[in-house]
C-alpha cells in the first residue's frame, strides 16, 4: 500500500510498495505467471546526502524532539545562517527570493512532519535498527528512449490519420515488434502486469495501463485519442543551471510548457497538479502564467519532504543549496459544466505534506494516486505528463515514458514461489492495513 499513515497535516507514503502493487500477478509467453519487486535498493536511503555540522538541522524526528527543541534549533539555525560569509545585500533577486519563501514553509515541515515521523518509527517502518547490509551503488540501465523519439520525429513527419488510437501488446516479441509506440497510444489491457519486448529491450508494463513514447511536439495521437482525464500530473523538465552544464538530461523552456494542450486534455473539474523546483521564477510562472493561460484555478500547495529511513531530511532544512523537499501546485481546470464533479469530490485542502523515503534514480517521483482520489469523482482517467513510468489505470506521456519499467529495475520472483508469496504478503497487507487504520485519521 502507498499511504502508511496519514493526519490532518498530511501522509507518510511507501513509494516502493506501491509499484510492487502493480506487479503481484505478471505474466510472459514464457515464464507464465510469475512475480517482481521492484529493486529495494534504490529507495535504501540510509544517510542524509548532506550531514549538517549540527545533527538536529538533518533530522526532524518527534522521537528526539520536543516543542523546546524546535524553537532551540530554530534559534541556533538562524545563527547559523547569519554567519554565512556572503551578506544579504550580495545575495541576487532569485536567492533573495528564495530564502523569503523557505521562511513561509519552514516551520510548516519542522513541525507538520514530527507527527508522521513519529507514528513512522512506532509502527516500524522508519527505524534506526537497520537489518540490512548498505548496498554498493546499483548500476543504472543506458535509457535511449529520447534519442529514439527524436529519430521517429524525423521518420514519422506525415501524421497517419487511418493509424488506430490503442493498439494491445500481446507479449509475442514478433508481434510487438511491429508496435508503434511513437504515433499511437500502447496499453496493456490485462488485469494482470505483462512482460513484453519493445525495440529490442524486455519492459514489465503494469495492469491496464497505457502509453505514448513521444515529445513535446508528438502529442497530436494523445488528443486524437478523444479522452478526457480527470487528473493531470505534470513533471517537466525546469530549466537550471546544472541541468544547462549537463548533457543527460534535457530541459523545457517555461514558455514552452504553454504549449501543452491541456484544457483539450481535460474534463470539467479536471484536478491539475505540477511538481515545480523551488526556484522561485517557475513557482512564479505557474501560478501567476501557466495556470491561468491553461483556465485552472490554482488551491493548494504542498511540498513532498524527503526523509531517510530513519526519519532525517536528506539535505539540512536551512542548507542555502538544496532544500530537502519540492513543491506540488495543485488547481482545477474551469469549466462551465463543472458542478457535478464538485458534489463528488472533497475540496482540496492547502499546505499539506507528503513525507517518504526518495528514489535514489533521477527524477522518479513518488506516485500521487492514493494520496489524490479523495478529490476526483470515482473511476477517474489519469494522466501523467513527462513520466518515466507507468502506473495501473493510467495513461502516460513522456519521451522516456518506460524508462523505469526496463527489466533491470525489477528482481522476478521464481514461478513456483509466486503463489505463495502472494497468499503470504497480502495477509501482511491486511494486517499493516489494519494498523495503519488504527493509527490515521481520515482526511
Amino acid at each position: 500500500m502507498s499511504v502508511l499513515l496519514s493526519d490532518d497535516r498530511g501522509w507518510l507514503l511507501d513509494a516502493c510498495s506501491f509499484i510492487n502493487e502493480g506487479f503481484r500477478r505478471c505474466y510472459s509467453v514464457n515464464k507464465g505467471h510469475f512475480r517482481c519487486y521492484f529493486k529495494k535498493q534504490y529507495f535504501d536511503i540510509q544517510k542524509p546526502h548532506i550531514v549538517s555540522k549540527c545533527r538536529s538541522d538533518s533530522m526532524i524526528s518527534a522521537v528526539a524532539h520536543t516543542e523546546s527543541h524546535v524553537d532551540g534549533d530554530a534559534r541556533m539555525e538562524l545563527k547559523t545562517r547569519r554567519k554565512r560569509k556572503r551578506k544579504r545585500s550580495e545575495l541576487n533577486q532569485g536567492e533573495l527570493d528564495a530564502e523569503e519563501y523557505h521562511k513561509k514553509v519552514r516551520l510548516l515541515v519542522l513541525e507538520g512532519t514530527r507527527s508522521l515521523l513519529e507514528s513512522g518509527h512506532h509502527c516500524g517502518y522508519l527505524t534506526e535498527d537497520l537489518h540490512t547490509v548498505p548496498t554498493k551503488q546499483m548500476p543504472v540501465h543506458e535509457c535511449q528512449l529520447a534519442a529514439l523519439c527524436d529519430m521517429a520525429k524525423q521518420l514519422l513527419k506525415t501524421e497517419n490519420s487511418e493509424a488506430p488510437h490503442v493498439q494491445a501488446v500481446n507479449g509475442h516479441a514478433d508481434s510487438d515488434a511491429h508496435l508503434d509506440l511513437f504515433s499511437c497510444l500502447t496499453e496493456n489491457p490485462d488485469d494482470c502486469a505483462r512482460e513484453v519486448t519493445l525495440m529490442g529491450e524486455t519492459y514489465f508494463l503494469p495492469p491496464r495501463s497505457r502509453f505514448l513514447l513521444s515529445d513535446i511536439t508528438c502529442l497530436q495521437p494523445l488528443i486524437r485519442n478523444g479522452d478526457k482525464y480527470d487528473l493531470i500530473v505534470l513533471d517537466p523538465p525546469w530549466e537550471n543551471k546544472s541541468v544547462k552544464r549537463s548533457s543527460r538530461y534535457s530541459f523545457l523552456p517555461s514558455s514552452q510548457l504553454k504549449k501543452l494542450p491541456v484544457p483539450l486534455l481535460s474534463a470539467a473539474g479536471c484536478v491539475v497538479v505540477t511538481w515545480v523546483t523551488n526556484r522561485p521564477r517557475h513557482l512564479r510562472f505557474v501560478k501567476e502564467e501557466l495556470y491561468p493561460h491553461w483556465g485552472v484555478k490554482l488551491l493548494a500547495e504542498w511540498l513532498w519532504v524527503k526523509v531517510t529511513r530513519k526519519g532525517e531530511v536528506v539535505f539540512p532544512l536551512d542548507s542555502p543549496h538544496k532544500k530537502p523537499y519540492e513543491v506540488l501546485l495543485l488547481g482545477r481546470f474551469c469549466a462551465s459544466s463543472d458542478s457535478t464533479t464538485r458534489s463528488e469530490v472533497c475540496e482540496i485542502p492547502d499546505q499539506r505534506l507528503i513525507i517518504s523515503i526518495p528514489s535514489a534514480l533521477h527524477s522518479q517521483k513518488p506516485a500521487l494516486s492514493a494520496v489524490l482520489k479523495p478529490y476526483i469523482r470515482p473511476k477517474a482517467k489519469c494522466l501523467e505528463m513527462f513520466a518515466r513510468s507507468l502506473q495501473p489505470d493510467w495513461t502516460s506521456w513522456g519521451n522516456e515514458v518506460i524508462k523505469f519499467q526496463h527489466h533491470s529495475y525489477f528482481t522476478v520472483e521464481s514461478v513456483e514461489c509466486a503463489h505463495d508469496t502472494f497468499t503470504e504478503m497480502t495477509d501482511a497487507d491486511q494486517q499493516v492495513d489494519t494498523r495503519v487504520t488504527d493509527k490515521s485519521a481520515c482526511l
